[in-house]
């Protein structure tokens, strides 16, 4: 039910990015001259918006921005960036599951995952922009029953901006 939830917002979420590509046609990817029509690659649907802290070992103020989309009512992903513009670099990834779901894995891959209703209420920065606060409230409540598990690629500001190092799973606490 709570995933159905953020299902519901996303939509909402996604209404919104297509109106504003009704009054703003340059800037949406078919205004590309490399593409025609809707844009329908494995990018698409990615949805909802949410700027969190905590995820970078080394400077945990920074913030990643989660870009999420829902692709069945067990499975979330989201695609964290260094920054919204278009020039944000991606550097992980996070997957969400229910508790239901996290249940089922052995303890050794139960280990890599955190709690979203321990580590929701612990961080410094969680704003989820173009969403209303009680939008916003909505997701936070969907996602308390769920279990994330974050996948760095590489830190930029550890990196000097170059995509060098190894990956790592950030376990969230």
């Amino acid at each position: 039910m709570r995933f159905m939830s953020l299902a519901l917002v996303a939509g909402l979420v996604l209404v919104g990015a297509s109106l504003a590509a009704l009054h703003h046609p340059a800037q949406t990817a078919s205004a590309s001259p490399m593409m025609s029509g809707p844009m329908t690659s494995p990018v698409s649907g990615y949805t909802l918006h949410i700027d969190a802290s905590q995820h970078y070992a080394g400077h945990p103020d920074e913030i990643i921005h989660h870009w999420c989309k829902t692709y069945s009512p067990s499975f979330i992903e989201c695609l964290l960036y260094d920054g919204d513009g278009p020039n944000g670099h991606m550097v992980g990834v996070e997957t969400i599951v229910p508790t239901s779901v996290w249940k089922t894995y052995p303890a050794s891959e139960q280990a890599k995952w955190h709690y979203h209703r321990v580590e929701i209420p612990k961080l410094k920065v969680a704003v989820m922009p173009g969403l209303t606060k009680a939008q916003s409230q909505q997701v936070v409540a969907s996602l308390l029953e769920t279990y994330g598990k974050v996948w760095i690629l590489w830190d930029p500001m550890t990196t000097g901006g170059k995509p060098t190092g190894d990956p790592t799973i950030t376990i969230l606490k």
